[in-house]
């Protein structure tokens, strides 16, 4: 099979898990990630097909404490099911979503976290972060002034300059947006 062919495949397979909306890293999050990929290895050297497949299922336990342990488990199996997936990449893709929310440590992995942080300088992530900020009981302000640290903190923790270079007039214009939003509660 086809790389893009699987990868078709695997996108509808994403979409059918994650489309539901329940959760506030939904589809239109993992296409992000999944354009962030792309758009990262024009000029960085990774493995597109694990890079792309972590894009697709990184997030589908996101409902759980430890959504990148629980995620790889789950991806584990999912791919161990998809006869057409190079079973010698499958631990590959695992590590990934396993090391998305902790520490990177190979290129494919560093990568990765990129393209997913790469993701939160948009008008739909500030939407998602402020449901989150929501859920968690915290009041508008205190949540103003959380996602001014978030965005800084994920950008400061880019791993390639291409990652700063690619989204930088984006993360500005999301730092401008929450630097006003805090203004409101200056004293």
């Amino acid at each position: 099979m086809r790389q893009e062919t699987l990868l078709k495949r695997l996108q509808e397979k994403s979409k059918e898990i994650m489309g539901e909306g329940k959760h506030f890293h939904d589809f239109a999050h993992v296409i992000g990630v999944y354009r962030n990929v792309e758009k990262l290895l024009e000029h960085e050297q990774g493995n597109r097909l694990i890079l792309l497949t972590a894009a697709l299922f990184h997030d589908v336990k996101r409902n759980y404490q430890s959504h990148g342990t629980e995620g790889a488990k789950y991806v584990k199996e999912l791919l161990k099911l998809i006869p057409e997936f190079p079973q010698d990449l499958i631990d590959s893709v695992v590590k990934i979503i396993d090391s998305h929310d902790k520490e990177q440590k190979t290129q494919n992995e560093k990568l990765f976290y990129d393209a997913d942080k790469m993701d939160a300088f948009n008008e739909l992530a500030t939407a998602r972060s402020f449901m989150m900020y929501s859920k968690e009981g915290l009041s508008l302000e205190e949540a103003c002034f959380k996602y001014l640290d978030l965005i800084d903190h994920f950008f400061n923790k880019l791993h390639t300059d291409t990652a700063k270079k690619i989204i930088k007039k984006e993360y500005e214009k999301t730092k401008q947006f929450a630097l006003k939003l805090v203004k409101r509660y200056e004293r």
